[in-house]
């Protein structure tokens, strides 16, 4: 799985993919939405995880302890991987630019707004 962690002035917004189709979107408010249908986003989440899998391959696993939440202005992009974590954070506008980041971004965000736009129907 891939877990996108942003960090607004406002909160944390937090948004899930995992292999088996489902989503988790946690809003800074308090809100947020569940998806447990199996291919209701599947090609948004495959596009997560095929770019999250380019990144995974190019670092390795995290062996400290698990980190608090990222700094306001910051992203944090964790890879569920075999038991084991994969993490990178920095700025949100740097890991937007990076080669390996910026694809796993792009594809969580086009993933958030139909999760959204659906939660709004």
């Amino acid at each position: 799985g891939t877990i996108m962690e942003i960090a607004l002035d406002e909160g944390l917004d937090t948004l899930a993919a995992f292999a088996d189709g489902s989503v988790r979107y946690l809003n800074h408010t308090g809100s947020g939405s569940i998806v447990e249908a199996p291919g209701l986003f599947a090609s948004q989440v495959e596009a997560v995880l095929l770019a999250s899998k380019r990144v995974v391959a190019a670092i390795g696993p995290w062996e400290g302890d698990r980190l608090p939440p990222p700094p306001t202005g910051h992203a944090r992009l964790t890879f569920l991987v075999g038991g084991q974590l994969y993490f990178g954070e920095g700025p949100f506008e740097a890991l937007a630019r990076d080669r390996l980041a910026g694809p796993v971004l792009a594809a969580a965000t086009t993933l958030l707004q139909a999760v959204v736009d659906r939660s709004a129907r």
